[in-house]
């Protein structure tokens, strides 16, 4: 006499090999996500310097505080960026817009800041500055060129 139904070896074979393949999938899923979390900070980074950058040449001067208007100032620590009114000579003006950089994602080194400068595409480098992000395994570079060029060199 035949009964119907699995036995229980088969069901354990079965049950390991969709755990064993459902690990696998949100491994990579995980990966795939650092990753595209990490590009995607350096793509927000990237429009944000490009919006400093139009502020500076349309010299968008603060409202009080500011005799002549330079232009856009970008500094950086290890987990943030922002962006400030550079005047003459009064030097850094008005409230910093800061943005933090998403949880485990860093400059790595810390870029130094520099000045876009007002009525030319240009910034206070004289060569090529590389931006480094880094989310301990992986980096994500950008790299922004004396002519005010920012350019993503990516992974």
């Amino acid at each position: 006499m035949r009964k119907n139904g699995f036995t229980l070896i088969e069901l354990l074979i079965v049950i390991t090999i969709l755990v064993t393949v459902l690990s696998l999938g949100i491994a990579s899923f995980t990966t795939f996500n650092r990753r595209e979390r990490l590009k995607q900070t350096a793509l927000t980074l990237k429009s944000y310097l490009r919006f400093s950058q139009t502020k500076a040449i349309s010299a968008q001067k603060p409202l009080s505080g500011c005799t002549t208007y330079t232009g856009m100032h970008i500094s950086f620590t290890s987990t943030s960026y922002s962006m400030q009114h550079q005047c003459s000579p009064e030097g850094v003006v008005g409230i910093a817009e800061s943005i933090a950089l998403p949880s485990g994602i860093t400059f790595s080194p810390v870029p130094s800041a520099f000045t876009f400068l007002t009525r030319s595409n240009t910034d206070t480098i004289v060569t090529d500055r590389t931006v480094l992000l880094t989310n301990g395994t992986l980096n994500y570079t950008l790299v922004i060129s004396p002519n005010g060029s920012v350019r993503v060199t990516g992974f």
